[in-house]
């Protein structure tokens, strides 16, 4: 077996042993081309003396090698239960979560295991069975952050003739042997027949996953390329609907711009695309997209609707979401060249604590210079304000009234006039 060691040499290798066939391979062929190894050992407590047992061995062979060992036992029921997984799934979590603290603390620069081809078309069976995409096809990743498999190209029979020929001992899994799980139903019934009709199941199948992540590769290339010319900026980001709406396969296209950013549901973007109006929007868990008159805005969702930041009258700054400065002046104030970012505001019509907040339902102001109400969203409209910045702007307010559109616009109610006996500039700084 020829693995590719040249690019693990100077390397600390984390290795997830289990005791069974596949993981010990993998650490004596790590060991013998003279790679530092941290070998580390899950006991699920799912198996009962087999898992004790397994512990055993995997002792015994790393003292055997000398090469370090760290076990830790887990209560893997509990743990499922209390989070709501299956057995599987629950005993995945807590070995990568135990890895990657592993890796940490022992300054690891990769965790390897021992995933083998036939694991590959055993996943790539299952991902079929559940109606994957392309993603689930392309099986197990050679490499994946800090995970490496360097045994991904090797069979099973491989590995075992290895171990025949080096006189290696190891483990049996009797929970491989039932037909509990889908891959072991895959594994032992489904698989078996493929190679009575395709006796080199194997290597075609290596080939058409060869085939698959080039057609990945340039799907990707061809996504990159749809981003270069429909997305602009960086935070926000602003999409053009018009040249977005055009492209063929618009549903497999939508998934792939957007899924990165935590949307799901390719038929509220669709929507959001083709039919809503101006102002609707789409929310990811880490994402908001708002739809204007000619673009879409992507950005982070920093749940700010929920803003309520109180301002006591004894605070002279404020620095998010916005940099306020507050300065109280005694005496009658003439403003002769009034600037957006600067307001002179009547310090007693003002009811503490003030509010920053941004917009909502039903909002009106007195816009200065007028004595009459006006929406807030008239007013963005008549200022010509993207959707974008609709949701980011910050409001000050008294109780339930506006005093000021940060940065806009004074409320007329709050102005300082010649009864004004005190007043209260307000300043807008850059942070």
């Amino acid at each position: 077996m020829n693995v590719e060691i040249k690019k693990l040499k100077e390397k600390k290798i984390l290795v997830a042993i289990s005791g069974g066939i596949d993981s010990v391979v993998l650490t004596h062929l790590l060991y013998t081309h003279g790679i530092e190894l941290l070998l580390a050992h899950c006991n699920f407590q799912l198996r009962g003396t087999e898992s004790d047992d397994d512990e055993a061995f995997v002792r015994t062979f790393a003292a055997e090698l000398g090469v370090p060992l760290e076990v830790k036992r887990f209560d893997t029921h509990q743990y499922a239960s209390s989070h709501q997984l299956n057995t599987q799934l629950a005993a995945r979590e807590l070995r990568y979560q135990w890895f990657d603290e592993l890796a940490s603390t022992h300054f690891c620069d990769a965790i390897a295991t021992a995933h083998h081809a036939n694991d590959n078309l055993e996943t790539f069976f299952i991902n079929l069975s559940r109606g994957s995409g392309l993603e689930g096809l392309l099986g197990i990743p050679e490499e994946k952050d800090t995970i490496i498999r360097p045994l991904l190209q090797f069979s099973r029979q491989q590995i075992y003739e290895y171990a025949q020929a080096k006189r290696l001992k190891w483990r049996e899994d009797s929970s491989n042997e039932t037909n509990k799980y889908v891959r072991n139903v895959i594994r032992h019934d489904i698989i078996p027949k493929l190679a009575l009709v395709h006796p080199n199941y194997l290597e075609n199948f290596n080939q058409t996953q060869e085939y698959l992540h080039q057609s990945a590769r340039f799907i990707d290339f061809y996504i990159e390329k749809l981003k270069e010319t429909c997305f602009e900026g960086h935070n926000p980001i602003q999409i053009n609907i018009e040249k977005l709406q055009v492209v063929p396969e618009l549903d497999f296209v939508l998934h792939k711009l957007f899924y990165p950013y935590g949307f799901g549901n390719v038929k509220d973007l669709k929507n959001l695309l083709l039919n809503a109006e101006a102002g609707k929007q789409v929310l990811s868990p880490t994402h908001i997209l708002i739809k204007d008159n000619t673009c879409l805005w992507l950005k982070p969702n920093e749940a700010k609707r929920s803003l309520s930041l109180l301002i006591s009258e004894d605070m002279a700054e404020v620095y998010d979401p916005v940099h306020l400065r507050f300065e109280f002046i005694e005496g009658k104030v003439k403003v002769k060249n009034p600037i957006p970012t600067e307001i002179y505001v009547d310090a007693d019509k003002l009811q503490y604590p003030l509010m920053l907040r941004y917009k909502k339902e039903g909002d009106v102001f007195y816009p200065f210079g007028m004595n009459s109400e006006k929406k807030l969203s008239k007013f963005f409209t008549d200022e010509k304000y993207t959707q974008i910045e609709r949701e980011d702007q910050v409001l000050l307010c008294s109780g339930d009234d506006i005093v000021w559109v940060v940065g806009k616009r004074l409320d007329d109610r709050f102005k300082i006039t010649k009864e004004t006996k005190r007043a209260v500039k307000i300043s807008k700084l850059e942070n």
